[in-house]
């Protein structure tokens, strides 16, 4: 998820001849967000999951911090925000709660709350960072190929602490490959959409919204349950979608 995006904005850098040079102050403020907001933000989000009676809770939880960026970003950047895209955001984090809260519950530590507001604080403040990295400038491969370094020697070294054995077939890599080059596309679209947007949160929803397609993809490829309150959950979501987007 780290290291294959480091490599491909490595090259996508050269090939759109975009600078890896970054002032000292800029490379601080870089490392700083790669290991506070990204490192960590997996970090407790997978605590979270892991925790929670239910992965729905932990995702309903972290999920939401569509509404923190979208707020944040009025008084950062003078993002705009209208009263019916607004509704349609809440829309979209309802039914996405209907979605995630829809599996069976198990034992949990209490300690998943504590994870699971960590991850979203993190994921809020990491959105807003990519805004004002593009308000100062950098470009969108530059930054995000220092991240993913970074995040990645982070992991290597957690790995080699662990003394975690990493052996892969032919399948497992190719499935790794894919799911890097996934990652890549994730992240460049999502900084273009913070560059485009009038107000990052928008794009936040959207990417929110994507447990719509998960759950309608686990069902014809993975044959999970579509019970019908998976499906309320996916045609409010697309309902909220719709707000978005026509508003």
């Amino acid at each position: 998820m780290f290291l294959i995006p480091a490599i491909t904005y490595l090259f996508l850098s050269f090939a759109t001849k975009t600078t890896l040079i970054l002032s000292l102050p800029h490379l601080s403020l870089v490392i700083g967000t790669a290991f506070l907001w990204s490192y960590l933000g997996n970090y407790f989000s997978q605590k979270g999951i892991l925790f929670a009676p239910n992965p729905g809770y932990s995702l309903v939880i972290q999920k939401s911090y569509v509404v923190l960026t979208t707020i944040a970003a009025i008084f950062l950047f003078g993002s705009s925000i209208s009263l019916p895209k607004i509704f349609g955001i809440f829309v979209i984090l309802i039914f996405v709660g209907i979605i995630s809260l829809s599996g069976k519950t198990h034992k949990s530590e209490s300690k998943w709350v504590l994870f699971s507001i960590l991850a979203h604080l993190c994921f809020a403040f990491g959105s807003l960072m990519s805004k004002q990295f593009l308000n100062m400038g950098l470009q969108p491969y530059t930054y995000l190929f220092y991240i993913t370094s970074f995040v990645s020697v982070l992991n290597l070294i957690e790995a080699k602490r662990k003394k975690v054995k990493i052996k892969l077939n032919r399948n497992q890599i190719i499935l790794i490959l894919i799911i890097g080059l996934a990652s890549v596309g994730f992240n460049t679209f999502m900084q273009f959409g913070y560059k485009l947007a009038p107000n990052p949160g928008y794009v936040v929803a959207i990417n929110t919204a994507s447990i719509m397609s998960l759950t309608i993809f686990s069902a014809l490829i993975f044959k999970d349950e579509l019970s019908k309150q998976k499906i309320v959950g996916v045609l409010g979501v697309l309902f909220g979608l719709l707000i978005l987007a026509l508003t």
